[in-house]
C-alpha cells in the first residue's frame, strides 16, 4: 500500500505538512498532481495562471528529485485518476492540504474525499493557512490564528521512498486544458528560486520602502513583496514568511505594516471558508440584487478592454492585461470604478479580474471585491475618482502614456482628462459613457437610496459577527471619519 500527497496550492516540499507526514509513514510515496480542465475553462482561471503553476510544477519535480522522490503529473478528473492509481497501487492514506477555494474546488474536494471514504482510505489534511474549518468564533480566531502562525516549520524530509522511479507525465505541463488565450507576458515566474530570490530581495532592501511606496503603481511594482503569488500557489509558505520577516532587525516601521497584511491574509481567506457561497452572491443577502436590475454589456468590455475613455482606469487594466498583477490600491479601483461609476453587479467583473490575477487567491478576491463594491453592509463605501489618483499617483502622466500610446501627444494638462481636449479625436481615444465625477454623484444617490430601502440591520449584524474584524481601533469621531472616507475621492 502507498501514501498519496495530493498537491494543489502547495507546490514546494518546505513546511508541507503532508510530504513530511507522509514521508514518515514507512510506506512508498507517491506525489500527485491532477490537471483538471473542468477547472481550467471556468470563467475565473486563466492560462497565465497555468504557466506559473507548470514552472512551479517543474522547480517542484527538481526539489523532490533531491530527497528521492518523484512527480506524477495526470490530465482529467481527480477521482478517476485516483481510481487507476488504486487499483495498480491500493492507497492507504492520502495526505493534502486543506485548500480555500472557489465553489468548483470545494465541491471537488467533496467529491474526492467522498471517494476515498466510500474505500475505507484514510484522509490526512492539514492547513498551510490560518485557517481553521467548522464553526468558528471570530472573537477567538486572531488568537488561533497567532497561535499557528508561530509554529515551528516543518522540514522538508531528507529522503522518500517512491513509488515511481522517475517523473512522469511532466509533459502534460507544455499544453494548457483551457479554453482562453490570456497570456501575461510579463508575469513573474513560478520556480521556487525565483520565489526565494523575490524574498531575498524584499527583506534586504525593497522592504526598507514599502510604506508610502505601495500605492502609487509608479513604485508600487518595486516596493511591494512581489511575494503574492508565491504564496497564492505555495511556492513557499505563508508561515515560511512571515517568520522569515520576523527575524529580520530594523526597519521596524516598514517590518510592522508587512506583518499586519500578511495575517490580514488568513483574515480573510477565513471569510471564505466559513461562507463558501461568498463568491457566488453579496454575503450580505440584503443586497444580493443591488445593481441585478440591469448589466451594461458594453461598458464591461470596454472596461475588460482598458477603453472605458477615462486614462488611468484604462492604463491600469492595460498594465494588468501585460504583468498579470497590480498593487492593491489600483485593484480596489479597478472594480470600485466597475461598480459605482458603470453600475456593474460586481460578479463578472469578479471572475474577469480573476483570471486576469497570476496571483489569484480566492480566499482574498471575493471578500475583497464584495468590499470595495459595497456588498458586503459594514464597510465603508470605497468611490474613486480615478481622475484624481490619477492626478496623485501619476501627476506628470508619465505611467499613462507608457500603457496608452495613444495619447502619448495630449498636453500634461489634459493627459487625465482627455475630453476637455479638442485636439484629440475620440476615433483615437474613446470618450467615456459618462464623466466620472456625474456617475459618482448618481452612484452615491443610487446606493444611498438602496441602502435605506433594502438594507436590514439584524443582517447587517450577522455579519459583522460571523466576518467582521475583531482588531480593536480607536475611536474616532463622525468628522475624522468623514475626513478620512474622502481622501478616496
Amino acid at each position: 500500500m502507498i501514501s498519496l500527497v495530493w498537491l494543489k496550492r502547495d507546490l514546494r516540499i518546505d513546511d508541507h505538512a503532508p510530504i513530511h507526514f507522509a514521508a514518515q509513514s514507512m510506506r512508498p510515496v507517491l506525489c500527485l498532481y491532477v490537471i483538471e480542465p473542468e477547472y481550467w475553462c471556468l470563467d475565473d482561471t486563466s492560462e497565465r495562471q497555468f504557466r506559473f503553476i507548470a514552472q512551479a510544477l517543474r522547480s517542484l519535480a527538481t526539489q523532490l528529485e533531491r530527497i528521492g522522490g518523484r512527480l506524477l503529473v495526470r490530465r482529467g478528473e481527480v477521482c478517476d485518476i485516483l481510481a487507476r492509481i488504486h487499483q495498480h497501487a491500493p492507497i492507504h492514506t492520502l495526505y493534502s492540504h486543506q485548500e480555500t477555494g472557489n465553489s468548483w474546488t470545494y465541491s471537488r474536494d467533496n467529491q474526492v474525499f467522498s471517494w476515498c471514504r466510500e474505500r475505507s482510505i484514510a484522509i490526512a489534511t492539514y492547513r498551510q493557512q490560518a485557517v481553521f474549518r467548522g464553526a468558528i468564533e471570530r472573537d477567538h480566531w486572531q488568537a488561533k490564528a497567532q497561535h499557528w502562525l508561530k509554529q515551528p516549520q516543518l522540514e522538508s524530509p531528507t529522503h522518500l521512498t517512491s513509488l515511481l522511479s522517475h517523473h512522469d507525465g511532466l509533459s502534460l505541463l507544455d499544453h494548457y486544458p483551457g479554453n482562453d488565450n490570456l497570456i501575461a507576458s510579463g508575469a513573474q515566474h513560478g520556480a521556487h528560486a525565483c520565489a526565494l530570490a523575490t524574498q531575498q530581495s524584499f527583506l534586504a532592501t525593497r522592504m526598507h520602502h514599502y510604506r508610502g511606496g505601495i500605492s502609487s503603481v509608479l513604485s508600487a511594482p518595486t516596493r511591494c513583496s512581489r511575494l503574492s503569488p508565491y504564496l497564492a500557489y505555495g511556492v513557499i509558505s505563508l508561515r515560511e514568511s512571515i517568520q522569515s520577516l520576523g527575524a529580520i532587525k530594523g526597519a521596524a516601521g516598514h517590518k510592522r505594516a508587512v506583518l499586519a497584511r500578511l495575517h490580514w491574509h488568513s483574515h480573510f481567506v477565513q471569510k471564505l471558508e466559513s461562507e463558501p457561497s461568498y463568491c457566488e452572491h453579496a454575503v450580505h443577502r440584503d443586497l444580493i440584487h443591488l445593481r441585478a436590475e440591469q448589466f451594461d454589456e458594453q461598458q464591461f468590455l470596454a472596461w475588460c478592454q482598458g477603453q472605458t475613455g477615462v486614462p488611468f482606469v484604462d492604463a491600469c487594466m492595460r498594465f494588468l492585461h501585460h504583468y498579470g498583477w497590480i498593487n492593491f490600491r489600483m485593484r480596489a479601483m479597478l472594480i470600485a470604478y466597475a461598480s459605482y461609476q458603470l453600475w456593474l453587479d460586481w460578479r463578472q467583473p469578479a471572475a474577469f479580474l480573476a483570471a486576469q490575477f497570476v496571483d489569484y487567491e480566492p480566499g482574498i478576491h471575493y471578500p475583497q471585491v464584495q468590499m470595495q463594491s459595497g456588498c458586503t453592509g459594514i464597510n465603508p463605501w470605497r468611490m474613486y475618482n480615478p481622475v484624481t489618483q490619477g492626478q496623485k499617483y501619476d501627476p506628470h502622466g508619465h505611467f499613462i502614456r507608457r500603457w496608452l500610446p495613444e495619447l502619448s501627444k495630449v498636453p500634461s494638462a489634459y493627459v487625465h482628462t482627455p475630453w476637455l481636449y479638442n485636439g484629440l479625436s475620440h476615433d483615437t481615444y474613446p470618450h467615456p459613457s459618462v464623466l466620472p465625477d456625474i456617475a459618482l454623484r448618481q452612484a452615491k444617490a443610487r446606493i444611498a437610496d438602496y441602502y435605506q430601502r433594502h438594507v436590514n440591520s439584524r443582517e447587517t449584524a450577522r455579519v459583522a459577527h460571523q466576518h467582521g474584524s475583531r482588531k480593536r481601533q480607536p475611536k474616532a469621531s463622525s468628522k475624522t471619519k468623514s475626513s478620512k472616507q474622502l481622501g478616496l475621492f
